[in-house]
């Protein structure tokens, strides 16, 4: 009988631990954990707000690289993502429970957040963000970041950060703060929200003016959960949204921020960004097989334009020279940096850096992209890594952002400049097309010519009145031999010349 309940016990005692064992770590997969906090935000919200609660961290990063940030709520627990890997987040990462996390940091090689403005730093500034530029820049970029709620900016030619309370936390109207856009007057900063449920107005110095839309305020049958905003070309308001009554669909406001209702309301699944071309537009969805739909002007359906397997979870969309989309690949697999050319065929995938949210090309050439590990610079050749420029959990679009200037229709940053400006080829090298970038400040003439290495002109590219603005022409050399050749500008009283290279 004893040897009977001893059995009995140690029986009930494995079953005991082993129950234990099962929970001691999170159900939900680390891509799941990801995946559902982007298209919910509010489930991260959630997690936050019991991690505060239980007087645990929200969000934590170590000198050692990983960032650990609450996600989910799981059988009344936290669930963290944890990253090891700034770039590449899914390799190595992991969903934990706090009892997990606690071994990965202290006070002395963390900066943790505990919400409500609580910040525990005693690494003596090592994770602070870094000032690189020296140089007062005449472009720049913008973007927001949910860790502080707040918004950097950067320099768009090199990706330097230059300022990191460009906009800074202002809660409750910014709780998510997901695509940053200049109002087309120059005078505004406009700032989707996720969570707040409007688009919020902010002068060119960061401080809150009020709603823009919808221009009464919160309405979540109009906007819930909203993601990507865009102007059209006669200054209205596209703005994604992904819950509530007006979920998959994008919706409209007139240049005072009033709703005019849905814009197109078919064809999407969780929408998250749209970018407007000359002749048509395109919406990435997060969820379901069409992974770009393209609509025309008007908002009317055209087609799926792009559904394979290459890309999924796509978020911010971007036109690059030559007509090519770069598409924000968020989730495995196939996660990374992927081109498609003008028609929406496949070209390639760079995955030195995972998980993205937001890109942007920069004036060196290079691409400026953004994941829950940081902002990253890669190489726009080779795809490869050139630097992490800053680290935070929750860095999202990213956005032009010109001081002064007028804007014009779309969210590809078109505006009237202040001076002139002939940029570099790209790419470079090229084969057998490259795009060529120039801006004017003041209408007139202009030509834009290539010349080989002997000073004849192998092409005119431009050779016309142009108004005030910035332009890109394409240049095809597929009927010239590899070599190096010139192009050269002329408009009023300024001319330049630079080099690009050709190799077949």
């Amino acid at each position: 009988m004893e040897l009977q309940m001893n059995k009995k016990f140690w029986f009930i005692l494995l079953i005991f631990v082993s129950i234990i064992s099962v929970n001691s770590k999170p159900r939900i997969s680390f891509d799941e954990l990801l995946i559902n906090a982007e298209q919910n935000r509010n489930l991260q919200i959630s997690a936050k707000e019991l991690a505060i609660k239980n007087g645990q961290p929200i969000s934590i990063i170590t000198t050692a690289g990983t960032l650990i940030d609450a996600k989910a709520i799981e059988d009344g627990k936290v669930v963290y993502s944890v990253i090891t890997n700034a770039a590449d987040i899914f390799k190595g990462g992991y969903a934990a429970y706090f009892e997990e996390i606690g071994s990965l940091y202290n006070n002395s090689n963390s900066k943790i957040y505990y919400g409500n403005g609580i910040v525990v730093d005693k690494t003596g500034g090592k994770l602070d963000p870094v000032i690189t530029s020296s140089i007062t820049p005449d472009r720049f970029i913008a973007i927001p970041e949910w860790t502080d709620d707040k918004v950097y900016l950067f320099d768009a030619q090199t990706g330097n950060l230059l300022d990191a309370n460009f906009i800074p936390t202002s809660n409750p109207q910014l709780q998510s703060p997901k695509d940053v856009q200049q109002h087309f007057s120059g005078r505004f900063i406009l700032v989707a929200d996720q969570v707040s449920d409007v688009v919020q107005k902010f002068d060119t110095n960061g401080t809150y003016i009020g709603f823009y839309a919808p221009a009464s305020g919160v309405n979540n049958s109009i906007l819930d959960n909203i993601r990507g905003i865009c102007y059209r070309p006669n200054g209205n308001m596209l703005v994604t949204v992904g819950s509530g009554a007006s979920s998959n669909t994008v919706q409209q406001f007139d240049t005072g921020g009033v709703s005019i209702g849905g814009f197109i309301t078919t064809g999407l699944s969780s929408p998250f960004d749209v970018l407007i071309r000359t002749n048509d537009m395109l919406v990435s969805n997060s969820s379901g097989s069409n992974k770009i739909t393209r609509y025309d002007l008007t908002g009317t359906f055209l087609s799926n334009f792009y559904t394979t397997a290459d890309i999924n979870f796509p978020q911010q969309l971007i036109r690059l020279p030559g007509g090519r989309i770069g598409v924000c690949a968020f989730s495995t697999p196939n996660s990374g940096y992927t081109i498609l050319d003008s028609n929406g065929t496949y070209v390639r995938t760079m995955t030195a850096v995972t998980g993205l949210r937001g890109s942007y090309l920069l004036g060196n050439g290079n691409y400026l992209v953004t994941n829950a590990g940081g902002v990253h610079e890669i190489d726009s050749v080779n795809g490869t890594l050139i630097r992490t420029i800053t680290s935070a959990s929750n860095f999202q679009y990213i956005s032009p952002y010109n001081p002064g200037a007028l804007l014009s229709s779309g969210n590809n940053g078109n505006s009237v400049p202040v001076k002139y400006v002939l940029e570099q080829n790209y790419p470079n090298p090229f084969n057998p097309s490259t795009g060529i970038k120039y801006s004017i400040p003041t209408a007139g003439n202009v030509t834009l010519k290539v010349y080989d290495l002997t000073g004849q002109v192998v092409s005119t590219l431009v050779n016309e009145f142009k108004s005030a603005g910035s332009y890109e022409v394409s240049f095809n050399a597929s009927a010239l031999a590899s070599g190096v050749y010139y192009y050269s500008i002329s408009s009023g009283e300024f001319s330049k010349t630079m080099k690009m290279v050709l190799v077949k």
